[in-house]
């Protein structure tokens, strides 16, 4: 079963033998993955705002006229 978030993607197989996830168990895995994701892109955009305010808090050094 193919399963694609956003820029992911799983190719899943059921074998014989194996219980596959019920639709429940599949929509809360998704959500965790989701708001995993989520975390990440936020901080990611954290760690980016923080390097750039650290860079333009720095003082400007002119040499010469």
């Amino acid at each position: 079963m193919p399963v694609h978030v956003e820029e992911m993607t799983s190719e899943v197989a059921v074998m014989d033998g194996d219980l596959p996830l019920s639709e429940k168990q599949v929509e809360k895995l998704v959500q965790i993955i989701l708001r995993r994701l989520e975390e990440k892109k936020r901080d990611a955009e954290s760690n980016r705002e923080a390097t750039t305010l650290r860079r333009s808090a720095r003082p400007r050094i002119q040499i010469g006229d």
